[in-house]
Formats: C-alpha cells, structure tokens, sequence
C-alpha cells in the first residue's frame, strides 16, 4: 500500500508540474501589450505622412493670388488706346472770305439778343525791340504791353473789323489815326495809342488777327460774327514777330 501510495503521490505532484508549466505558457503572451505599445508609434508616424498633404494645400492660394495681375493687364489695354485720341485740328484757324465775296446774311431784322466778340490790342513786341524805337514815344508804350486788355464788345451784324475797331476806341478814349478811302471802300491803320507804322523800325505798323488768322485783305472788308476773337497787334518785322510773315499790314491792298 505504502509503495502505491507513493506512486500515486509522484503522479499527483508529476500532474502538479505540469499544469503549473502549463500556466507558465498561458502567461507568457500576456506580454502581447508591449506589442501593441511598439505599433503605436507606427500610426503616431502616420499624421505625419499628412502634414505635407497640408503644405501642399497653401500653394493653391498662391496661384490664386496671381491670377488678380492678369486682368490688371487687360485693363490697361483700354489705357494704351487713350493715346489715339490727339485730335488737335480744331486749332486750325477759319479762313474767312471778304465782306464784298460773301452772300448776304440771312440773320433776322429783330435782333433781341446783341451780338459779342472779343478785342484787344498789344504792342508787346516794342519791348523787345525798344533800341529802335523812337525815344520820344517810348513812354507811351505800356509796361505789359497792353494798350487795350482782351475786352468784350457788343456789336450789329453787318459791322466789319474796322467798325469795331473805330466804336472801341472811341469808348475807351484811346487815339487812333486812319485813312478810309470810300471810293474803294478801304481803311488804313496808321497810328494807335499815339505809336505809329515806322516808329520802331522800317518794317513796324499795325496787324490784325481774328480767331488766330492773319486775314490776306483789310479790316474793312472783314465781317465780324459773334464771338470772334479780334486781335490789333504791333510789328516790328513785318509780322514775322507776331506769326503773320507774309501778310499784308491792317489795310486793304
């Protein structure tokens, strides 16, 4: 009995060990944590792998930012067509034909409204020109040059340069000699505000202008319209000095 006692004993403790080994190898991949622990870094590295998914996201701005500059440039074609519009021709003078050339005006008798034009007259170009001038006369002639500063003058259709001329300075009591021959319906300008053709030189006298145009005939035979810009200015070259080379003094030929 004792002999199977002990066997059973032995069997009893040879089964003890080998659940106890059993247990031991149960425990062991209780260690599957620490994997677990090792894999997370693998998908802390994964967000990373996005963030240049995010770097590439401001470019897209950036072209944006540029595509504004395009239309700035197509703008400024308009700008580049401005310069077509230099259409300076309306400085050309009007040449005007003679009072006794042109056909009779078809204004109305009934005028309820007079009509106006400007004037002036200048002897400017004597200042520039004083080592000719007569000594006597060089206190008559003003400092700016202006005997008469651009006036407005009303007048009646029909009148001519001349007529204006004659009514202005009778209003502003300045002297002025002339010689009209109506036989051949012409007047002469010799002398205004005392200054007269000669008095600075051999080629001095008296010229008129009108809306910028050194008429090729006498004041006498040029009709004034409303708003003419009639221009007396003294020569001290024969108009070459005043833009009227060429052109025949304030007298009919």
């Amino acid at each position: 009995m004792k002999k199977q006692t002990g066997r059973m004993l032995a069997l009893l403790l040879a089964a003890a060990l080998l659940l106890l080994c059993a247990c031991g190898a149960k425990t062991e991949p209780v260690q599957e944590p620490e994997q677990t622990a090792a894999a997370e870094p693998v998908q802390a590295e994964q967000p990373q792998e996005a963030a240049p998914v995010e770097e590439e996201t401001p470019e897209t701005p950036e072209k944006e930012a540029q595509t504004p500059e395009e239309p700035a440039a197509e703008e400024a074609l308009p700008e580049e067509a401005a310069p077509e519009e230099p259409v300076e021709q309306p400085t050309e003078p009007e040449v005007r034909a003679p009072m006794d050339e042109q056909p009779a005006p078809e204004q109305p008798a009934a005028q309820g409204t007079p009509l106006t034009c400007t004037i002036s007259i200048s002897c400017a170009t004597i200042l520039n020109n004083t080592d000719e001038l007569d000594p006597q006369k060089l206190e008559l002639v003003p400092e700016d040059g202006w005997i008469l500063a651009p006036v407005t003058v009303t007048f009646t259709a029909g009148q001519s340069v001349f007529d204006v001329l004659l009514a202005t300075v009778k209003e502003n009591a300045i002297h002025m000699e002339y010689q009209n021959t109506p036989m051949y319906e012409t007047a002469y300008i010799e002398g205004i505000g005392n200054l007269y053709e000669f008095d600075c030189g051999a080629l001095s006298g008296w010229m008129y202008r009108v809306n910028g145009w050194f008429p090729n005939y006498g004041c006498s035979r040029y009709a004034v319209q409303a708003g003419d810009v009639i221009e007396w200015m003294y020569t001290c070259d024969l108009g070459s000095d005043v833009g009227g080379s060429g052109v025949s003094q304030g007298y009919d030929e």
